[in-house]
């Protein structure tokens, strides 16, 4: 069973993989998954005044790198939602529910970028491991035949695996590299 954090970290049984982990109030210390930045470590929760407003916000730094950036974070923003790394037993989990995933590949270049990015950020896990092995599948085949893949689609796919390698080799303290194996082995093992 899948489950969704609401209300201060209190969790509900979905019967569907989404938006797994997503808790408003984090603690400094605490680890996260910020939409675009990835993994990173709540280094201070503070107020802050940005063009003359003052608000409470997450100071973040990427697990990745911790020098190259701080990011500023909202505490009670609705445009970006911080969640909880997952756990081993909810990343197998996850794995195994993208087998169920039905994606579709779409010949239009231009609606296929803008159902890929959907999914890409949606925070459903499964559906982007299953966009992941949607597009791996694609790109052989394609090259197969003597074409070249798709920049567009060869991007997403990066943008894809990047998300799920970094919160996955941080969360089963495994190097990135061997997070395709590791999903690999799950998949098919």
């Amino acid at each position: 069973m899948f489950y969704e954090s609401v209300n201060k970290g209190t969790a509900r049984k979905t019967g569907r993989p989404l938006r797994m982990g997503v808790v408003k109030m984090f603690t400094i210390g605490n680890i996260v998954m910020h939409p675009t930045a990835g993994v990173c470590q709540i280094d201070d929760i503070r107020d802050q005044s940005f063009n003359g407003v003052t608000k409470k916000y997450y100071i973040l730094h990427p697990m990745s790198n911790p020098q190259k950036s701080t990011i500023y974070t909202p505490v009670d923003s609705d445009a970006v939602s911080l969640r909880r790394l997952l756990t081993e037993p909810e990343i197998q989990e996850l794995i195994l529910a993208s087998r169920q995933e039905q994606l579709t590949w779409t010949d239009n270049a231009n609606i296929r970028k803008g159902e890929f990015n959907a999914i890409l950020h949606s925070d459903n896990v499964a559906r982007i491991i299953a966009l992941v092995t949607l597009l791996h599948r694609r790109r052989e085949a394609v090259e197969a035949s003597g074409r070249k893949f798709p920049i567009v689609d060869e991007r997403i796919m990066l943008d894809a695996e990047k998300r799920i390698h970094q919160e996955f080799s941080y969360a089963l303290k495994i190097a990135e590299e061997e997070v395709p194996e590791y999903i690999i082995s799950r998949l098919y093992g």
